[in-house]
């Protein structure tokens, strides 16, 4: 067990470095390394537990490290000394299952690869101190700290507890970061241009996949555990690709039709761009847009894999496409960047990539450019949609209020009608669509629906 487990914890210490130092995206680097080694189903188990537990609990962690630090905290060690000794702590205080002294041992063993002696006797001491204290952990005063309490005991940003808590209550509040904490199902969709939800069922099943169908989704698809999908054949022949159940309604709500010229502002890595190809049968034109040219390839190279063939991907800034396509879509889906802070349950990472003033104060600002820009590229008549995985009114219904006031022309439509599935609670008084997850057991989405005079 000693070198399975090793060769789990130095591979998820890996994943970790490429998150924290590299920026990637959590799912796209764990998927990448369990490609790449040869891996029995309880090691990929393991390095997928490791890796999101890490992140998940990173608050939790690096308090009871620093509690033991007398000298320095976490911050101040190297990236991969850090997460060396985040990874023991969580098996230490997580994973029942792994002996202490395995966890330990393989952390100094590991420690010896970045560190001096002095780094290998800090490693060995520190997490036989959280092994001898792990019942005895003193935190923050719920009394007289609660969002500090809340944000090292669920491990979240104190700014966005403390958000969180004036909006929701600590109740709620408490419902949203423990979910947030629960490893989800991989949500995909079925591409209906080549298969239907039915026939791919038990194709995934002979792949020795356990899947749920959606009850929002028409095409979607649970997958229980998690698999490298490089390595599935459904997956390289385009049977399905990777989209949150939440994610898959807002092409309904925009409702594209065959024959229809189609603007996706905002459309890398090609989620919803391919969706709506498939509502339009692949006849008409979706021109999908981004403005960093590899997530331009990721459009392009989705649309090989699913057969799409009315997609075509422009390198261009969305603020500024009204000058090439005023006036000529029927339809435009501003799936906006953001915060993604509705989305911290399936990509852990975000919690710690953001701050308030660039989430909500700067991020706002460029929504509502894109925003109003899609908007002189519709027709009269056409539709405009405008989303984000967010749940905070500084880029839901604020940036709508703003717009609506400038642009007249435009009036709101309630999603209502377009949603696949009578789903009422997940509508509110305006007729936007508000997905929470503690609420609704999905990501979060806002999204509205708008029609040009």
């Amino acid at each position: 067990m000693g070198e399975r487990v090793k060769s789990a914890r130095r591979i998820a210490l890996e994943v970790l470095y490429k998150i924290e130092v590299k920026g990637a995206y959590s799912r796209i680097a764990l998927d990448s390394a369990l490609s790449t080694h040869e891996l029995s189903k309880e090691d990929r188990a393991l390095v997928t537990e490791l890796v999101y537990g890490v992140i998940r609990h990173l608050n939790t962690l690096d308090w009871v490290l620093n509690t033991y630090r007398f000298k320095q905290n976490t911050e101040e060690l190297s990236p991969y000394v850090r997460n060396i000794l985040r990874l023991g702590a969580y098996q230490l205080m997580y994973l029942d299952k792994i002996p202490a002294y395995a966890a330990i041992n393989e952390s100094v063993e590991m420690s010896k690869e970045f560190g001096h002696t002095g780094i290998v006797s800090l490693v060995n001491a520190l997490l036989r101190a959280v092994s001898d204290n792990v019942k005895d952990i003193v935190y923050p005063d719920q009394q007289k700290n609660l969002s500090q309490y809340l944000s090292i005991t669920y491990s979240h940003p104190q700014w966005l507890i403390t958000r969180w808590l004036s909006r929701f209550g600590e109740k709620e509040t408490i419902e949203l970061c423990e979910i947030n904490n629960q490893a989800p199902p991989l949500s995909i969709r079925t591409n209906t241009l080549k298969t239907t939800r039915e026939e791919l069922i038990p194709t995934l099943e002979k792949e020795n996949l356990k899947v749920e169908v959606s009850s929002v989704a028409p095409g979607g698809l649970k997958i229980k555990d998690f698999v490298s999908l490089t390595r599935l054949e459904s997956f390289r022949k385009g049977l399905f690709t990777v989209q949150g159940e939440s994610s898959q309604l807002i092409s309904y709500i925009l409702a594209p039709k065959p024959g229809e010229t189609v603007l996706d502002a905002c459309a890398a890595p090609g989620g919803k761009t391919t969706h709506m190809a498939e509502l339009m049968k692949n006849k008409g034109s979706i021109v999908a847009l981004d403005i960093r040219k590899p997530r331009l390839e990721m459009i392009k190279e989705n649309c090989m894999r699913l057969g799409v063939t009315n997609v075509k991907a422009e390198l261009l800034d969305a603020t500024k496409v009204s000058s090439l396509y005023s006036k000529r879509v029927d339809r435009c889906l501003v799936d906006a960047p953001c915060s993604s802070l509705g989305i911290i349950q399936s990509q852990p990472e975000v919690r710690w990539n953001r701050d308030y003033r660039g989430t909500l104060v700067k991020m706002p600002q460029v929504q509502y450019a894109i925003l109003d820009e899609g908007s002189l590229c519709v027709k009269s008549k056409g539709v405009l949609v405008y989303a984000v995985c967010s749940l905070e009114p500084e880029e839901g219904e604020r940036i709508i209020e703003k717009f609506l006031k400038e642009r007249p022309l435009f009036h709101l439509e309630s999603v209502k009608p377009y949603l696949p599935v009578s789903k009422e609670e997940l509508i509110d008084e305006n007729g936007f669509l508000k997905i929470y997850p503690h609420r609704h057991h999905m990501d979060g989405m806002f999204a509205c629906r708008m029609v040009k005079m």
